[in-house]
């Protein structure tokens, strides 16, 4: 490995403004799709001959514009929302107009309470100590000693109302606003769930000054007209297949997701062009396995990318010559969090990283030493959050793209994912929230590690273990 030969920190920047340009690529969206053509032009450039695409067919939810407004009254007039809710429901273009009213945390939404009415809830909120990382962790890169167990980890979509949006189109809501314990300026651009469920609940989000001021006209069940005038259709959008070849026709396979929020949502195909323009260069005999890079569509609608590309492959061979998947997401990403005012400030530390994978020895190792070579800190190599799950979008078994590959198909895999405040806000600049030094030596670093796993055998990379040595001992 030469670190030299990789492309610059300042073409990550480059393609990372960029990113931040495009704003949401929600996916199949024309935005989405524009980003899925520029990567392929990216990939042939970096001298990969054999590329592809994957029809993925898709049932869309999206909508182009929203609005709240107070009916009557003497507070009549528009109110100044934060965002929609995804997959929420869809309102006439007029909007539906009907008495709303507030539903703490302690009452559930029934038909006596909420049917007919549009109902003001609080967005849930989450917060864990990083000791519960420390208690999944395989292994610990973290020299300096920074991570502090004690500490909370709170991040806005630890807990998305996924379930209470599920509860309000049951009980027959005529719409929803949700809201967000931020300042308008936090959380503008709030875009969760994104499970694909196309609920009946059509649903926007406020700040907290705006819901505090709506739960006091809620107490008199004022009326409210809540427009989202959602577009339903089906459309298919593309899974990028391209292929490296190497030394035999077993494939290790390089892979992230193309829709996103923002520019660190997801920066991990600019990672994987980097890798590839070092990759190509390389003599096909020092490749022992072929290389995939699977860049999947649909990781904002439920994973239907990369279950499509499961589906497709189940009897063609494809997955039974897969030896490994290494997913990167979210490089570079540097720690923003509340201010004293609640506004999203630098602490001048990075990002959490975590490489969530299965209790596979040779997984933990080269996933340590990933975080280890690119200096990556603090990162934990951590074991599934839920490993009984399914895989799917309603029971994952770790948060990220790869855990579909793992739960639902069964590959070893081992993905990288860090998680910053902002991950899930559009119209907001990432470009000055990410360290592209630090994104470019988990570049080379990831590089590193797709060689040293292809040196490993199937067998290897395939057995679980009940107990896991750290490498870093």
């Amino acid at each position: 490995m030469d670190p030299t030969q990789f492309i610059s920190a300042a073409q990550l920047n480059s393609w990372g403004t960029d990113l931040d340009s495009r704003g949401l690529r929600a996916t199949g969206t024309v935005a989405h799709e524009n980003f899925i053509d520029t990567l392929a032009q990216r990939l042939a450039c970096a001298g990969v001959t054999q590329i592809s695409f994957e029809p993925v067919p898709l049932v869309r939810w999206s909508v182009d514009s929203w609005s709240l407004a107070v009916a009557s009254g003497p507070s009549a007039g528009p109110v100044t929302t934060a965002a929609y809710i995804p997959y929420s429901g869809v309102t006439p273009p007029q909007g539906v107009t009907a008495p709303m009213i507030y539903l703490d945390s302690s009452t559930a939404p029934t038909v006596a309470n909420a049917a007919g009415k549009i109902v003001l809830f609080d967005v849930p909120q989450a917060s864990e100590p990083l000791a519960a990382f420390e208690l999944l962790a395989m292994d610990i890169y973290d020299p300096n000693h920074t991570v502090n167990p004690a500490a909370p980890y709170a991040r806005p979509y630890l807990a998305m109302p996924g379930t209470l949006l599920d509860e309000l189109s049951a009980a027959g809501a005529a719409g929803a606003i949700g809201i967000i314990p931020a300042p308008y300026q936090t959380a503008y651009g709030t875009y969760f769930p994104y499970d694909r469920k196309l609920r009946d609940a059509p649903g926007l989000f406020v700040d907290e000054n705006v819901g505090a001021q709506l739960k006091q006209l809620a107490a008199s069940n004022t009326p409210m007209t809540l427009t989202l005038p959602a577009t339903i259709e089906t459309v298919t959008t593309r899974n990028i297949v391209a292929i490296i070849p190497g030394a035999s026709t077993d494939l290790t396979v390089i892979n992230s997701h193309t829709d996103g929020t923002n520019g660190v949502e997801d920066n991990g195909p600019n990672a994987i062009i980097g890798m590839a323009q070092y990759l190509t260069r390389l003599p096909q005999s020092a490749l022992p396995r072929t290389i995939m890079i699977l860049l999947t569509s649909g990781h904002f609608a439920g994973g239907i990318g990369a279950e499509t590309f499961l589906d497709a492959h189940q009897s063609d061979g494809v997955l039974a010559r897969i030896a490994s998947i290494v997913t990167v997401e979210h490089l570079g990403a540097q720690e923003w969090l509340p201010d004293s005012n609640g506004l999203l400030a630098p602490t001048g530390n990075p990002e959490l990283g975590a490489i969530f994978a299965p209790k596979i020895q040779a997984l933990a190792d080269a996933s340590y030493n990933m975080l280890k070579n690119a200096n990556a800190a603090p990162g934990f190599v951590l074991q599934p959050e839920n490993p009984g799950g399914n895989g799917t979008a309603d029971d994952p078994v770790w948060p990220g793209e790869g855990q579909y590959f793992w739960g639902e198909g069964g590959i070893p895999t081992a993905n990288y994912i860090t998680g910053p405040y902002y991950l899930l806000n559009w119209g907001v600049t990432t470009a000055d929230k990410i360290d592209f030094t630090r994104m470019r030596n988990e570049m080379v670093a990831f590089t590193q590690m797709q060689l040293d796993l292809s040196r490993v055998s199937k067998t290897d990379l395939s057995t679980v273990s009940t107990v896991i040595t750290p490498a870093s001992n």
